[in-house]
């Protein structure tokens, strides 16, 4: 009998949090407290979960090889023998069937947005994935499917500026993903992805500079349409000290600019996130 904490690592529970970006379109466009929409957008957010569990459980499956020489990813229940392959493949269908049941019940509309998550992961664990500069876009539009599926659950107009946001926030997790990964695994790493041969400490510091700059860009530009008076922009400072605090953590490969998850036992970053999000909550629901 396989343990439910078994289950839940096989399930990468810790990474449901990325589908969260669904509930952006719901916060940001005043309708937070709109209880039918609220209900919609948590069934986007189960849909995209289950679907989440499905291509990660095929992941491991497939880089489990690879995955028993790493020091961090052998303890997973597939490199570690916990689970069969054949019991992940049964629960990998099934995450995949409910995510495409739960949609099918939000709407037909919303039902290509999971759809488009897995064809992309897909495309990402077989062959993608190897392919420098090409990894970290497919991450990125992962989440960019996300926020846009957000939209398309409670029928409103994705932001243009947030969704641009959301992308370039994505590339720059992606990247320091790798620079931390890279210092984690030093020679050994080409041992573990293809895409070592290219990334170096220098490229990939240089594109995080680039992509952090461009994020603050976009969210300002964001946050100048977002209110009919401007206010939003006075959530600017806490999100540029999020961005800067970020770029610190990854300097010195701290584990929550490998493992995203783990960003908020940051008390800064935490403290900083708070404050935004009251901020942005006062901006657009009191004033």
């Amino acid at each position: 009998m396989v343990s439910m904490n078994v289950i839940l690592r096989l399930l990468r529970v810790e990474q449901w949090y990325k589908n969260l970006v669904v509930f952006l379109a719901l916060f940001f466009t005043d309708n937070l407290l709109n209880l039918p929409l609220l209900e919609r957008s948590i069934f986007g957010f189960i849909s995209l979960c289950l679907m989440s569990s499905s291509y990660y459980i095929l992941n491991d499956i497939e880089d489990r090889g690879k995955d028993k020489l790493h020091p961090e990813k052998k303890k997973r229940p597939i490199a570690s023998g916990e689970v069969g392959v054949k019991t992940a493949l049964a629960a990998s269908a099934v995450c995949f069937l409910l995510s495409i049941l739960t949609a099918y019940v939000l709407s037909i509309k919303f039902l290509i947005f999971p759809i488009l998550l897995f064809i992309s992961a897909t495309l990402y664990n077989n062959g993608l994935k190897n392919v420098a500069f090409v990894d970290i876009h497919v991450i990125a539009v992962n989440f960019l499917i996300r926020a846009v599926g957000g939209a398309a659950a409670i029928n409103v107009a994705a932001s243009v500026w947030l969704v641009t946001s959301v992308f370039f926030l994505a590339l720059l997790l992606a990247l320091s993903k790798r620079r931390t990964e890279l210092s984690l695994l030093g020679k050994d790493a080409v041992k573990h992805k293809e895409i070592y041969k290219i990334y170096s400490d220098k490229i990939l510091d240089e594109l995080i500079l680039l992509v952090s700059a461009i994020l603050l860009i976009a969210y300002s530009f964001y946050t100048f349409m977002a209110h009919p008076d401007g206010y939003m922009m006075l959530t600017i400072p806490f999100a540029t000290f999020i961005v800067f605090r970020y770029l610190y953590l990854s300097a010195i490969n701290h584990v929550a600019a490998r493992k995203t998850q783990l960003l908020f036992t940051d008390a800064q970053i935490l403290a900083a996130f708070i404050l935004w999000l009251i901020a942005s909550f006062i901006i657009l629901y009191m004033m």
